[in-house]
């Protein structure tokens, strides 16, 4: 019931100016009645969608890393995605297979800056992930490759990561970047 009174709080009030100028905009069209009831329905589901969305986010944040380690890497691929989404990026899938090196790109408007290939192990990742990830920078065009992971990365990977300028988050990583509760974030993805 928190999470309802603090959306009803936060997004009410535009949610209901949205509605009226969508309503006004209706009724230039349509009879009034037949525009207060689509304008109504059309606001409710952006609304409930809105919530729902929000719900999710929160969902994912609080599943946290040890439901990570036992999810498959598909699913460990879309709980990333949720919470890069959460932090403000857009995030784009990339086809299952023959996805060359990426799982993600994100990016802002519509700018794809950083491609992102995520490894949900129970062991180290090796330097195979950090070579698909550089060679998926190249392929998409983007400025940033990375490596996310539950786990951790061997010498060879961090070694190679170093001299091919990929961005290594393990499992401290996610959880400070994107785990730890909204707000300013000290540092950048690069970090």
């Amino acid at each position: 019931m928190g999470r309802l009174a603090r959306w009803l709080g936060t997004e009410l009030v535009t949610w209901l100016v949205a509605g009226g100028a969508l309503v006004l905009v209706l009724v230039l069209f349509a009879p009034l009645v037949v525009a207060l009831v689509v304008g109504g329905a059309v606001t409710l589901a952006l609304a409930l969608g809105s919530w729902s969305r929000r719900g999710r986010d929160g969902l994912a944040r609080r599943r946290g890393l040890a439901a990570a380690d036992q999810m498959t890497g598909e699913e460990f691929e879309d709980w990333l995605a949720i919470l890069f989404r959460a932090a403000g990026w857009r995030v784009r899938h990339t086809r299952v297979t023959g996805d060359f090196g990426a799982d993600l790109v994100l990016g802002h408007g519509s700018v794809d800056e950083i491609v992102v290939q995520a490894k949900r192990q129970g062991r180290p990742v090796g330097v195979a992930a950090v070579q698909q990830a550089a060679a998926a920078r190249m392929h998409y065009g983007t400025a940033e490759a990375m490596v996310a992971t539950n786990s951790t990365f061997t010498p060879a990977a961090l070694e190679l990561a170093a001299s091919t300028g990929v961005i290594l988050w393990d499992r401290d990583d996610i959880a400070r970047e994107l785990l730890a509760p909204p707000g300013p974030r000290a540092g950048s993805i690069a970090g």
